[in-house]
């Protein structure tokens, strides 16, 4: 086919650069057409090497195949004598006299595979550097905002449903943002017209929230959904407005920084006298007596119980597993006789701050490792990020406790105000002995004064005070003055600084007294109460372990705001305030920090337990209950009656 071209002159004329032009050219000879016959049809067309030309480049010429079954016999040798013209130079009369081009100096990739060069008008294909980020984009493929978005369900992995019920959902909730934004447009003042969201926006926000629903919530998404939609429904222009301004507080908050809240702190208002309220108080006492199997104690251990406790003791020989480490240790009470030791074992290393696991994306399904809060390192990174000189243990059970020191109900005392309820809350530290009491402090509810705040001696020797948490140091311990007039429970202060176990400086704190054992700050307490007082605190199981008393009258917060997992889980007294009333409590527990204030912990409760104690005496407002001449009244009850209903009650 090609040799058939060579009448038609190159459009190129004597600039043409192409090795063997399928064109005429003036100064060239057409070379012969080989000539074929019909024997041995069966054989093919071959090519054949120049053998002799051992100095010249050898190159290799095509022979058209237009007609497969005609071929020459003598073919072979008339294209060896060609290519041997071809090669030897310009005296032969098949030779090329125009010039050959050189090579190319840089061929395009593509240009190396086909042996064709690309166009010039065609820009070069992206490599595979450029695939991987040595490309640049043009700056128009860059957009500089977000893409627009239709209300359309945005396309996961796994739909939680089908199309047509996330369309429908998606477009109620639009419909209650579009309410709720015009809303806020129409009274909106200058300053107020920031809160106010674009077309764009509520779109966004709405594929968003759906997004998040149908990603976290898949097995209940149209409840999620419904919900959603209902409550903003339900929503008036001054919520809306609140929340929008929550939102944009948020995102000018900068990551780490904790000083911006989403609001002031809730007030608790009850509009109750006090003894009405410690008589609604009453009525939300959870019973202990079930709930052994957590840590409560609702009856004294017996002397069978506690001498079996002992043996058990006696045949372990002081083989304990450590709180922190896990690691099996010994413990010596009264230091081991030897060499005066009190654990075995060596050191301590541990994490003292809890476990979390780091947030994800929504719809990422990958496995995270779990993380420590304090060094922030994972799980099995390493052993410890501090060391401490002693192993230490706990123990709940009530037959070990009872054997260091037997529990004691609340006795009877006519000096306890009966319209006044007692908050409090203990410190306790590690000690031969397991846990000990190391500070009690007790409160009025719900007025929060402070009614009694000691430091205990413990009655082991000490192997940790647990001061990260606590907020008692050695040196507290060491120079509190004796209690002298139980009478004045009121601390001095100091001014002076003080030094920590960890060398580090401690700003001015209050000096506490301090009392020669458990049992005589056990006795300060029961002065306070009397069986029929109500005792508020968080996590009261330990606490009245920790003082060994035996009270029937509790009101725990854990169990006022149950986990949603029911127990063990608790929630923290910490989140508990935050969450609920939007106060921020135990700033001061980390790498420097000054540890727990028992006496905030007694008053946070405390005002946990008012807020459902104010949110009870709503729902008796609102079922009809009514407060006349500083009594509680029934609906449709005289003045004398003034008592709740059984049916309220159980409700």
């Amino acid at each position: 086919m090609s040799i058939a071209l060579k009448h038609i002159p190159c459009p190129a004329g004597d600039k043409c650069t192409a090795f063997q032009c399928i064109f005429g050219h003036a100064n060239e000879q057409a070379p012969p057409v080989p000539s074929f016959t019909g024997q041995d049809s069966g054989q093919k067309s071959v090519r054949v090497d120049d053998q002799d030309s051992s100095d010249a480049p050898r190159k290799r010429l095509k022979v058209d195949r237009d007609d497969a079954t005609n071929t020459d016999h003598d073919a072979p040798q008339k294209l060896a004598a060609k290519d041997v013209q071809a090669t030897k130079g310009p005296a032969k009369p098949l030779t090329a006299t125009r010039p050959v081009s050189p090579p190319p100096l840089r061929s395009h990739p593509s240009t190396a595979q086909t042996g064709r060069a690309t166009p010039p008008s065609l820009p070069p294909k992206k490599t595979v550097a450029a695939a991987i980020g040595g490309y640049k984009a043009p700056k128009s493929a860059s957009p500089a905002s977000k893409k627009a978005e239709s209300l359309n369900p945005r396309l996961l992995k796994s739909s939680p449903a089908s199309h047509e019920t996330r369309m429908k959902l998606l477009r109620l909730l639009h419909q209650e943002f579009v309410r709720l934004n015009s809303d806020l447009k129409k009274d909106a003042s200058d300053e107020e017209l920031r809160l106010v969201l674009s077309d764009q926006e509520l779109i966004t926000r709405s594929l968003d929230e759906e997004q998040k629903a149908a990603v976290e919530k898949p097995a209940v998404y149209p409840n999620v959904m419904k919900n959603k939609v209902m409550q903003h429904k339900r929503m008036g222009t001054a919520q809306w407005k609140s929340e929008r301004e929550k939102e944009l507080q948020r995102m000018q908050q900068k990551p780490g920084d904790s000083s911006l809240s989403d609001g002031p702190p809730k007030k608790i208002e009850t509009g109750l006298p006090r003894a009405k309220e410690v008589e609604l108080l009453k009525r939300i006492i959870t019973p202990i007596d079930t709930l052994s199997n957590h840590g409560y104690v609702s009856t004294v251990p017996s002397e069978k119980d506690i001498e079996q406790a002992r043996k058990g003791v006696e045949t372990a020989k002081g083989w304990e597993v450590c709180d922190r480490c896990r690691q099996r240790f010994q413990v010596f009470p009264g230091r081991r006789e030897e060499d005066g030791a009190l654990t075995s074992g060596g050191s301590c290393n541990f994490h003292w701050g809890k476990t979390y696991v780091p947030p994800k994306a929504p719809g990422d399904r990958s496995r995270v490792a779990k993380r420590y809060q304090c060094c922030g390192l994972e799980v099995g990174e390493s052993v410890g990020c501090i060391t401490h000189d002693y192993h230490v243990y706990k123990t709940t059970d009530p037959g070990r406790l009872a054997a260091v020191l037997n529990f004691a109900e609340t006795p009877a005392n006519s000096l306890a105000p009966d319209d006044r309820a007692v908050c409090f809350d203990c410190e306790m530290g590690y000690t031969v002995h397991g846990m000990e009491l190391i500070r009690l402090t007790a409160t009025a509810w719900p007025t929060g004064e402070e009614l009694l705040d000691v430091l205990v001696q413990p009655l082991g020797e000490i192997l940790d005070l647990n001061s990260r948490y606590s907020g008692v140091w050695p040196d507290d311990l060491a120079q509190a003055p004796s209690w002298v007039d139980a009478a004045d429970p009121t601390p001095s202060k100091s001014g002076e600084e003080t030094g920590s176990e960890e060398g580090e400086v401690r700003p001015t704190k209050k000096k506490l007294k301090k009392v020669s054992s458990p049992e005589v700050a056990r006795d300060l307490l029961f002065s306070l109460i009397s069986p029929s007082t109500p005792l508020v605190g968080h996590g009261l199981e330990n606490d009245l372990n920790a003082v060994r008393v035996v009270h029937g009258n509790v009101v725990d917060t854990v169990l006022l705001y149950p986990h949603k997992g029911g127990l063990p889980y608790r929630y923290g007294l910490k989140k508990l305030m935050q969450d609920h009333l939007n106060r921020k409590i135990q700033q001061e527990t980390g790498p420097k920090m000054l540890g727990h204030d028992s006496a905030e912990d007694a008053r946070a409760a405390g005002d946990l337990a008012r807020l459902k104690v104010m949110d009870l005496w709503q729902d008796m407002r609102r079922a009809g209950y009514k407060l006349v001449d500083g009594e509680i009244v029934a609906p449709e009850a005289s003045g004398k009656d003034g008592g709740l209903t059984e049916d309220f009650i159980e409700k």
